[in-house]
């Protein structure tokens, strides 16, 4: 929810299963990203598991523009798919920010920013977890 990385991993040929089970491992997810427009299947499917927001950019992502986003990042799917990751953390940056100055504890921004990813109005959602 602050734009910090919480997890890296790398598997070929790993089943909806093992992905859903070692993101599961690390919490619940409000986004899943990808890289690529349209989306894969698989990663729909993940969307759909976790009940999470779907971010797909209006076109895929240049390699380019891959590699400025993740130019320390050495393996190429880590930097694909933290490329995806910051573009979808920009789409929500702002509203993220704005919540970080309400004072509340961190919870309960956490839950308000996840129910605004989730399409909640702001307002609603800060009622929300009051």
């Amino acid at each position: 929810m602050k734009g910090n990385v919480v997890l890296k991993f790398v598997e070929r040929d790993v089943g909806e299963k093992k992905i859903v089970k070692v993101i599961r491992k690390t919490g619940i997810p409000s986004i899943i990203a990808t890289d690529v427009s349209p989306p894969p299947h698989l990663v729909e499917k993940i969307a759909a598991r976790f009940n999470a927001k779907l971010f797909s950019p209006p076109r895929s992502l240049m390699q380019g523009e891959k590699d400025k986003i993740g130019k320390e990042i050495q393996d190429p799917h880590l930097r694909d798919a933290y490329a995806a990751s910051v573009k979808a953390y920009r789409e929500y940056a702002n509203r993220m920010r704005q919540i970080d100055r309400l004072e509340l504890d961190e919870k309960r921004k956490d839950k308000i920013k996840h129910l605004i990813i989730q399409g909640v109005r702001a307002d609603i959602a800060v009622e929300a977890v009051r």
